[in-house]
């Protein structure tokens, strides 16, 4: 376990606060993305309080993650910020944010990632970048993938039982 987001409350406990900079290698979050990587150092700022019997923090979690557009499958690599704010006891032993961190990159990654909002994607026929080349194929291919085959009009299959007779 990494404890480069653990902080130790004897200053909050003094002062009433303690300003938060640290950093931590993207491998210490090996599971925080469902797909894509982490790039370079997760950086953690933001300040620890002592609010009556309790620390709490207030702070930013940033750093760079690589992807996958969704519709083109080009490369692509974003930066990403997230709040986070948690309390924890201030006797309960020294503050350890590396799963909040954890949470707030898995919740701020995108559902889906795009180049561009106007991606228009991989041809369906030859699977060329629609962003970089005109293939001269209909836009949507023929509906299956497959040159000239159609298949909207295809008969639907039936979810629900038939009634039985008699």
């Amino acid at each position: 376990m990494s404890t480069d987001f653990k902080f130790p409350l004897t200053e909050v406990k003094e002062n009433g606060q303690m300003a938060v900079n640290a950093a931590a290698a993207p491998e210490t979050f090996p599971d925080a993305l469902s797909e894509g990587a982490l790039v370079g150092p997760v950086s953690l700022e933001g300040m620890i309080l002592a609010v009556d019997e309790e620390a709490s923090f207030a702070g930013t979690a940033k750093g760079k993650w690589a992807f996958e557009c969704t519709r083109c499958l080009k490369p692509l690599e974003q930066s990403w910020s997230a709040q986070i704010e948690v309390m924890v006891p201030i006797d309960g032993g020294p503050m350890d944010l590396t799963d909040e961190v954890r949470q707030s990159i898995a919740l701020a990654q995108p559902m889906k990632f795009l180049c561009k909002p106007d991606c228009k994607g991989l041809c369906e026929v030859c699977k060329m970048n629609r962003n970089d080349v005109d293939c001269g194929h209909p836009e949507g291919g023929g509906g299956d993938g497959v040159p000239g085959g159609n298949f909207a009009n295809t008969r639907k299959p039936r979810l629900t039982p038939r009634p039985r007779k008699g």
